[in-house]
C-alpha cells in the first residue's frame, strides 16, 4: 500500500514477484526437478531432523536480483531464472 503513497510502484511489484517465487518454490514436490537440480548444484545445507536450508551465494543473489531489476517476472520466471544461471553445465 505505501507504494501508492510514495509512487514506488516497481519496489512492490518486486515484492510481489518475490513472494509468488517464494509460494512456487514451497510448492515444490520432493521429486521436482530443479530441486534435484539445485541440489546437484550443492545449494542445500543438512539441518537436523532430516531438514534442509537453502544456501545463499553471491550467484544466488545475483539470479534472484537479475530478474526483479529488468522486466517483470513471475515467480516461475524468477525459479527458472535461478536454475537456469546457477546450475548451467
Amino acid at each position: 500500500m505505501s507504494a501508492d503513497v510514495t509512487g514506488v510502484q516497481d519496489t512492490a511489484r518486486a515484492g510481489m514477484a518475490l513472494l509468488d517465487a517464494a509460494t512456487v518454490a514451497d510448492s515444490m514436490s520432493t521429486s521436482d526437478a530443479r530441486l534435484r537440480l539445485l541440489s546437484e548444484a550443492g545449494l542445500f545445507e543438512s539441518m537436523p531432523e532430516g531438514r534442509a536450508r537453502f544456501t545463499e551465494t553471491p550467484e544466488v543473489r545475483a539470479a534472484i536480483q537479475r530478474p526483479l531489476v529488468s522486466d517483470r517476472h513471475t515467480g516461475v520466471e524468477i525459479i527458472a531464472e535461478l536454475v537456469a544461471s546457477i546450475c548451467r553445465p
